[in-house]
């Protein structure tokens, strides 16, 4: 990570800028340069990005779907995976199951919006049944199972991501998932990565009652912490959701911009990344 890229710090008695530039051309280490801010007892300000320093750095809060693992391409098997399974109970195509799913799916985001119940693969799939004239008593929870089981065996953490905690970990910050969707599922998938041993909480949005960006989902997880807003970092892929989500909460946004999109203009500053290895 060219720290030198976004950080320009200045004290009364010292140019931490060059400091900083030192730094990063000696080790590139995000960390490191975390550290040797902590050194120069310089305040962070939650609002401008380019005053972070580790002075009060006590957390790194994480997004769970599509930042720590790659959601979509799971996602794209599951749905194939229940669909092949209601085109032989029910001699459905394929196709117009995933349709109904779809449309499904698009209403109860519009009935049951920023809630962790549009996201319930059980309530999907009863209304995608009642869509296609199927029963629709018991069988949702053999799709969900088929669609739950098929996600979880094919997902991994990306690269970078063990060693990332890791290094939080034994460098005493600590670590949080801050997410969307229901409690059991996301635990289930943090089970599956094998990653529950780095984190030290979890808060979803079904716990919360509201989803990101809310900000009372980000300070429910930095309570959890014991940890001031201004005292952490977030890292996620959604814009919208994560960056500037956390950005109203007052937490440092790190957006996680894997497909390459374009920046979105802000108001405010935030760093963006490509893969998480840069943070190591």
């Amino acid at each position: 990570m060219n720290v030198c890229s976004y950080v320009s710090i200045r004290t009364p008695s010292v140019s931490v800028n060059r400091v900083c530039v030192f730094s990063a051309k000696k080790t590139g280490n995000f960390f490191s340069f975390l550290f040797l801010c902590k050194k120069y007892d310089i305040m962070e300000s939650a609002k401008n990005i380019c005053e972070v320093t580790a002075m009060a750095l006590k957390a790194v809060l994480f997004d769970l779907d599509n930042t720590l693992y790659d959601f979509s391409t799971a996602h794209k098997l599951a749905l194939r995976a229940m669909a092949e399974y209601g085109e032989s109970r029910f001699d459905v195509p394929a196709r117009r199951f995933l349709l109904a799913y779809q449309q499904a799916d698009k209403q109860l985001k519009e009935e049951l919006p920023y809630v962790a119940a549009c996201h319930n693969r059980v309530l999907i799939s009863q209304r995608m049944l009642e869509l296609l004239g199927l029963p629709s008593v018991v069988t949702p929870l053999e799709l969900y199972e088929t669609y739950w089981s098929t996600l979880l065996h094919s997902i991994k953490p990306r690269e970078g991501v063990v060693e990332l905690l890791s290094r939080l970990h034994h460098q005493r910050i600590r670590t949080g998932i801050c997410t969307d969707m229901t409690a059991h599922i996301q635990h289930r998938k943090i089970a599956a990565l094998g990653i529950a041993g780095y984190l030290d909480v979890m808060v979803s949005s079904e716990e919360a009652g509201v989803e990101k960006p809310n900000p009372k989902i980000f300070h429910d997880c930095l309570n959890k912490l014991h940890v001031r807003p201004n005292e952490a970092l977030f890292i996620g892929d959604s814009f919208e959701r994560d960056v500037c989500g956390a950005h109203a909460a007052g937490l440092i946004p790190f957006w996680l911009n894997t497909t390459n999109e374009p920046a979105p203009e802000a108001d405010f500053r935030y760093k963006e990344l490509h893969s998480l290895k840069e943070l190591l």
